[in-house]
């Protein structure tokens, strides 16, 4: 197989800073197209640059979390 017959949309696979479970990310492939681009937004205080890509279980959490506290920004839903 030459690089031109890879796929643009490859994912990676990364484990979670909250709970440790592996889990494919495609933000970190070539072209951005992820999983995450159909979930609501975090609001920015909710995001920790530092800590690396949630998987959808924690991710999904801490948007509900979100919701819940009614923090500025939180997606409605």
């Amino acid at each position: 197989m030459s690089a031109s017959d890879s796929s643009s949309q490859d994912v990676v696979s990364v484990r979670c800073p909250r709970c440790g479970h592996a889990f494919d990310c495609g933000a970190r492939a070539k072209d951005i197209t992820c999983w995450c681009r159909a979930m609501p937004a975090l609001p920015v205080a909710r995001l920790d640059a530092g800590s690396g890509c949630l998987c959808p279980e924690c991710l999904a959490s801490e948007i509900a979390s979100a919701r819940r506290s009614g923090a500025p920004g939180a997606p409605d839903g």
